[in-house]
């Protein structure tokens, strides 16, 4: 699969520019870190909010490397970029905290469907409410991961113009939904110079074979057509990832799993990049564990 293909099966996006512009909410202070809320346009110029967050620490007037943290699904749709911070949701689940704890700005945006961007849905369900923009998509050319990514792409503009980042130093990081929209963001976007995705991918065949539904964002018509999950690895390559995966997780086959930590590690070499990649298969379940946040921010402080 080359990149040209992958790009025409995310669909049919008008290119329309927006400027970099947006509005910093008042700072709260969280003791560690303070977070603002950012205020700018989605990929349709529709109003959009991200949490930027500082650790106290820092000296915010010199610039800083930056990573965006993708919020998970967990069937959690009046949940969104509060919890990588550790303001609402699952606290095991707080991977920003480690990363603000180094030094790390950390830029917690929203994805569709979810917290304040919730679509309200005939009968109250947030599943129902995620298959209509998964349509709505549809019906215009598009898919629902290339509105994500898109929009991906409209906050990383808006991170890199932010004073105290180094636009030349951000990576993203994700669990489980999360963990997806960090790797395929990667893929999309060559300005992310590291990648640390949980729990996120499995090879779509086996998915389909042992019917494990999963979220809309992972699909793309007409994909098995020429490849699947694993034959990404070689679009991704020379960009350093961590990618983990638990070897109890109920939504991921381990199976699946072994083949991609196998393939990765077959591009990665092909590239001549073998140390910017680890792979790991865990005695543990669908989580994004103190370990594996700890492993991130390791993983981070090399390549970053």
């Amino acid at each position: 699969m080359d990149r040209s293909t992958l790009l025409s099966l995310i669909g049919s996006f008008e290119l329309t520019h927006f400027d970099n512009s947006y509005e910093l909410a008042v700072e709260v202070d969280h003791g560690t870190f303070t977070a603002q809320e950012v205020s700018y346009a989605d990929c349709d110029g529709k109003p959009i909010t991200a949490l930027l967050l500082k650790p106290s620490h820092i000296d915010a007037s010199l610039p800083h490397s930056a990573i965006i943290a993708c919020h998970q699904h967990a069937g959690e749709y009046e949940i969104g970029k509060e919890e990588p911070a550790g303001l609402v949701g699952d606290g095991s689940n707080a991977f920003a905290l480690p990363l603000l704890e180094a030094g790390y700005v950390v830029f917690c945006p929203e994805h569709i469907g979810f917290g304040s961007r919730q679509v309200p849905s005939l009968d109250g369900s947030g599943r129902e409410a995620e298959r209509w923009l998964f349509i709505e998509e549809l019906l215009k050319g598009r898919t629902l991961l290339g509105k994500a990514l898109h929009d991906l792409a409209r906050g990383l503009a808006v991170l890199s113009a932010i004073p105290g980042v180094d636009s030349s130093r951000i990576g993203i990081a994700g669990h489980s939904m999360g963990g997806l929209m960090a790797f395929w963001f990667a893929l999309f976007e060559n300005r992310i110079r590291a990648v640390a995705s949980s729990c996120g991918i499995g090879p779509l065949r086996l998915l389909q074979q042992q019917k494990l539904n999963h979220t809309f964002n992972m699909y793309l018509p007409g994909i098995l057509d020429h490849g699947d999950i694993e034959d990404l690895f070689s679009l991704l390559a020379p960009t350093p990832l961590y990618l983990t995966f638990g070897a109890d997780d109920p939504i991921f086959p381990k199976e699946g799993s072994h083949l991609l930590c196998t393939r990765a590690k077959e591009a990665y070499e092909a590239a001549g990049a073998i140390d910017a990649l680890i792979t790991e298969i865990t005695d543990d379940g669908h989580g994004y564990t103190a370990e594996k946040q700890k492993k991130s921010v390791e993983f981070f402080n090399r390549w970053l």
